[in-house]
C-alpha cells in the first residue's frame, strides 16, 4: 500500500489496493483480503488521500457465543503537507513530506485504523437474545423452561429493603 505520488499529475485521481490481512500484520479475527479504495487529491503543495477500507472478520458473539463472519467498513482521511515541517503535527492525520521524498506508506496507517475499527461488543446480530442465565439454552433458538419468579437468595436482603422503604 505504497503510492509513488510523483507519477501522478495534480489533480483527483483513485487508487485500489487489496492486501492479505497477513502482510498488515493484523489480528487473527481479520480473515481474506484488506480492500483499500483511495481517492488522491493532489497538488504542488499537499496530498489529501480519502480512504475507505473493506476488511472480513471472524468473530464470536458476545451474547450467544456462536461463531460468524462480518464485514467491517470504514473510512479515513490523511493530509500530507509537502515541505518543512512546521510542528503543527500534533493532529494524528497530519504528517509531512519531504521535498525529496516521492512516496507515501499506507501500511501502518491501514493496520492501525483498521484494527480500531473493530466494535467493542461482538454481536451475530442486533436482535440477538443471548443464553439463558440459569441454564445456557440459546434463547435465539426459542424460549428455555425456566422459571422467571425463582430469586437469588442473595438478593433477598435488598428486597426486604425495598419492601420496608415502600411501606
Amino acid at each position: 500500500m505504497i503510492i509513488k505520488f510523483t507519477n501522478f499529475s495534480d489533480g483527483i485521481h483513485k487508487i485500489n489496493f487489496n492486501e492479505p490481512v497477513g502482510k498488515l500484520n493484523l489480528s487473527s479475527e481479520f480473515i481474506d483480503d484488506v480492500l483499500l479504495e483511495v481517492e488522491m487529491d493532489k497538488s504542488a503543495s499537499q496530498i489529501v488521500l480519502s480512504c475507505e477500507v473493506e476488511a472480513l472478520t471472524h468473530r464470536v458473539c458476545d451474547r450467544c457465543t456462536k461463531e460468524y463472519n462480518s464485514e467491517i467498513s470504514h473510512q479515513f482521511k490523511m493530509t500530507y503537507l509537502i515541505g518543512e515541517d512546521s510542528g503543527a503535527e500534533d493532529q494524528i492525520d497530519i504528517h509531512f513530506l519531504a521535498s525529496d521524498q516521492d512516496k507515501i506508506d499506507l501500511y501502518d496507517d491501514v493496520t492501525e485504523l483498521t484494527q480500531l475499527a473493530l466494535p467493542m461488543k461482538s454481536l451475530c446480530s442486533e436482535q440477538c437474545k443471548g443464553l439463558c442465565p440459569k441454564c445456557g439454552k440459546d434463547l435465539n433458538d426459542g424460549p428455555c423452561n425456566c422459571k422467571d419468579d425463582e430469586i437469588n437468595p442473595a438478593w433477598e436482603p435488598l428486597l426486604k429493603l425495598k419492601d420496608k422503604l415502600n411501606n
